[in-house]
Parts: C-alpha cells; sequence; structure tokens
C-alpha cells in the first residue's frame, strides 16, 4: 500500500513539475511575440513619420516589461 502511495505521489509531482516547466516556457514566448511585435509597431510608425510618442510608447512596453521581470524576482 506504501508503494503504491509513494508512486502515486511520485507520479503526481512530476506532473505538477512538467505542468509548471510548460508555463513558464509558454510565458516567455508569449513575452518574446509581445515585444517583438512592440518593437516592430515602433519601427514601422517611426517609418512612416507619425508622432514621435507613438514609437517611444511602443518601444516602452517591452523595456517596461524587462523591467519588471528584473525588479519583480528582488522584491521577494
Amino acid at each position: 500500500m506504501s508503494e503504491k502511495e509513494q508512486a502515486h505521489r511520485i507520479n503526481y509531482e512530476t506532473t505538477g513539475l512538467t505542468a509548471t516547466i510548460q508555463e513558464s516556457r509558454r510565458g516567455q514566448y508569449l513575452g518574446a511575440v509581445v515585444s517583438v511585435v512592440a518593437i516592430g509597431g515602433a519601427i514601422y510608425t517611426a517609418y512612416s513619420g507619425a508622432y514621435w510618442a507613438i514609437p517611444v510608447a511602443l518601444v516602452g512596453v517591452p523595456i517596461l516589461g524587462i523591467v519588471r521581470a528584473i525588479v519583480k524576482p528582488r522584491q521577494k
């Protein structure tokens, strides 16, 4: 009975760890896509002659995301 419980616990922890890793990976990919789109949009709007604040705001999105990712772990 204890072997079954231990096997179940190991399986449960392995499944949870795998899910956590996949969630983290998915978040990294999503953040990269948002950053690339924002920087691409900033380049496009700057090239097309938009008001200067628009490309600056678009570049600010990935920069603020990076700053938040760096500062947040230090607060814990």
